[in-house]
């Protein structure tokens, strides 16, 4: 299934953004049609309040959603005490940073990986049919192998800030962590 990548700064601003494809068998690489790679940055944008309503909570967890939304908006998300990213000072995980999904569209997942300088991880998962949006279909995605994703690309992000002519927040041009951003989702996403 394709998948659409972002870290997303402090002010809501892409930081690095990449489209990731699957190919299956002989055909040639399959990503998202034409109308959803114009949508995915809005779809992205769109779970960013989820996200930010999640990180605020004591407990991580995420189990509120409601899958029942006709209209695939995600409008249907509810946060309760048990979801969130800031750990309660007793707990024992130490996991919190990645929050699963968090938001639907038309029967494209959001995932999403706060990082504790609250820099945002989001990706838009697509359907095995080319991303194509479609309400009776259900995106499977691996949490482990999502969550080892995003660890690993949160410390290439983290191995790019120390970088003494990075400034934080500006866009990252850099053909290697493009690249090892990459070889990360062939690596991890699609299996």
């Amino acid at each position: 299934m394709p998948q659409y990548f972002a870290i997303i700064g402090h002010k809501d601003n892409p930081i690095y953004e990449a489209e990731f494809s699957i190919q299956q068998g002989s055909q040639k690489n399959i990503g998202f049609t034409q109308e959803l790679k114009e949508m995915n940055p809005f779809i992205l944008h769109a779970s960013l309040d989820i996200i930010d309503d999640l990180k605020w909570q004591l407990v991580p967890s995420n189990t509120q959603y409601n899958g029942d939304n006709a209209g695939g908006s995600g409008s249907s998300f509810s946060i309760g005490s048990s979801g969130g990213f800031l750990r309660s000072k007793n707990a024992n995980n130490t996991d919190n940073c990645y929050l699963g999904k968090v938001d639907h569209f038309y029967g494209l997942a959001i995932t999403a990986y706060i990082s504790y300088g609250g820099m945002k991880f989001v990706m838009v998962h697509g359907n095995s049919n080319g991303g194509a949006p479609s309400s009776n279909s259900n995106v499977i995605i691996d949490d482990n192998a999502c969550r080892s994703f995003y660890q690993e690309v949160h410390e290439l992000y983290v191995k790019t800030l120390m970088n003494p002519f990075y400034k934080s927040g500006d866009p990252i041009t850099s053909p290697v962590f493009d690249s090892r951003v990459r070889s990360l989702a062939r690596k991890f996403l699609n299996k």
